[in-house]
């Protein structure tokens, strides 16, 4: 994150909420892209064009529908928001949270404060984005133990296998056929089910 030049989409109402965010982020690096979008209702386009490391939005008023598009986006996990508002109405913390904003500033809006701000939010995503991904190859690990296993009763059951040989046939069909031990297991379960 340091050292490679990251693409800012700075999204505000006008040109007036935007510079703090704009004068921010000048200067301290240089190779920076920045990208300045005024309204939020073009935000999800803006953001499937550009494919932005983060959006950084400044809203000067508590408007519904303007925080609504933003807790959109941080859901969608495209990249990291950043979420700028002179004020919130009650919950919005909560929502923001919940939503993924990974900073959700009220009446902080400094030019000193954007950048430090911003990469904090950024470390924050990719933390959570890796705990995402652990997550997900955690559930697909005991998805396929699930399968496997299924498989391995099956084979004992139907060929008067042991566990450890059901396993070998397993895998041996697996390297044989050059596919995945689970989805070799799937092809059992399901030839299984149609011969029942």
């Amino acid at each position: 994150m340091a050292n490679k030049p990251l693409t800012i989409l700075v999204a505000g109402p006008d040109a007036d909420a935007t510079r703090p965010v704009e004068d921010g982020l000048a200067g301290a690096r240089g190779a920076d892209r920045i990208a300045v979008l005024h309204g939020v209702a073009d935000l999800p386009a803006r953001v499937a064009a550009l494919a932005p490391d983060a959006v950084v939005a400044v809203l000067e008023t508590s408007d519904p529908a303007a925080l609504d598009g933003v807790f959109r986006l941080a859901r969608s996990g495209a990249c990291a928001v950043v979420l700028f508002a002179d004020k919130a109405p009650s919950g919005a913390a909560a929502q923001a949270a919940e939503a993924g904003v990974a900073a959700f500033v009220i009446d902080g809006l400094h030019p000193a404060r954007v950048r430090p701000i911003l990469e904090t939010a950024l470390a924050r995503f990719a933390a959570f984005e890796t705990l995402k991904r652990e997550r997900d190859e955690a559930r697909t690990q005991l998805a396929d133990r699930k399968l496997i296993e299924r498989a391995k009763g099956i084979l004992m059951q139907q060929k008067s296998l042991t566990e450890e040989a059901a396993y070998n046939a397993l895998r041996k069909a697996a390297m044989k056929q050059g596919r995945r031990i689970a989805d070799i297991a799937q092809s059992v379960i399901t030839a299984a089910q149609i011969e029942l």
